[in-house]
């Protein structure tokens, strides 16, 4: 059995675009950490009902956000609406593990064969043969992996890389600007970027 370290994360800390980028906007006014941190919670800019729910929001957008160079993190936040998600999307590709395996390994072979449906049945399955695969997700019940596939999928919405249907998901391109794709094309891992840019890159 692999013993990869697998999260749900994305149940409860969901893609957080505004939230993100209003932290992403105090971090690069020279803010520090603790400051942010302070006002979050002294404001309540997340707007939840409790402290403890909103220091776990902000932890796991810190994560994320350490995941952007200083050029991507400057696009995250001057970029169009489109391209800014596609970062963020970046960004939670190369924070949750078993999210990219379940986009390259599933959502990716899609985009490639132009088959523009995804439904829930195909993410369950992809879970039930990573448990095959994993301790961790051999130990989760069939409530964790049916929330979990709820919070993937609407990740892919939030992100724009697909729209809900009644069977499920219909995919379609991220629209990314031209100099978002080619940092990603150039400068980035080639297996995240094919994904983020819908190609094969060779």
């Amino acid at each position: 059995m692999v013993t990869k370290k697998y999260t749900t994360t994305l149940n409860t800390r969901p893609f957080m675009y505004n939230e993100t980028k209003e932290i992403a906007e105090l971090i690069t006014q020279g803010i520090a950490t603790e400051d942010i941190k302070e006002m979050v919670l002294q404001q309540n800019i997340f707007q939840l009902a409790s402290n403890d729910r909103a220091a776990r929001f902000l932890n796991e957008i810190l994560k994320r956000l350490k995941e952007l160079d200083i050029f991507l993190m400057d696009q995250f936040i001057e970029s169009d609406t489109s391209t800014s998600k596609a970062v963020l999307l970046y960004a939670l590709l190369k924070k949750d593990q078993l999210f990219y395996e379940w986009v390259r390994e599933v959502v990716w072979d899609k985009l490639m064969i132009m088959e523009w449906h995804l439904t829930p049945k195909e993410t369950m399955s992809f879970f039930e043969t990573k448990a095959e695969q994993n301790e961790v997700i051999k130990g989760w019940g069939e409530n964790t992996k049916k929330r979990l596939l709820n919070a993937y999928h609407k990740t892919l919405v939030d992100a724009e890389l697909a729209v809900f249907t009644d069977e499920g998901l219909q995919l379609q391109p991220l629209i990314i600007s031209s100099d978002v794709r080619n940092y990603l094309k150039e400068d980035k891992e080639k297996n995240i970027a094919e994904i983020l840019l819908g190609e094969s890159l060779g």
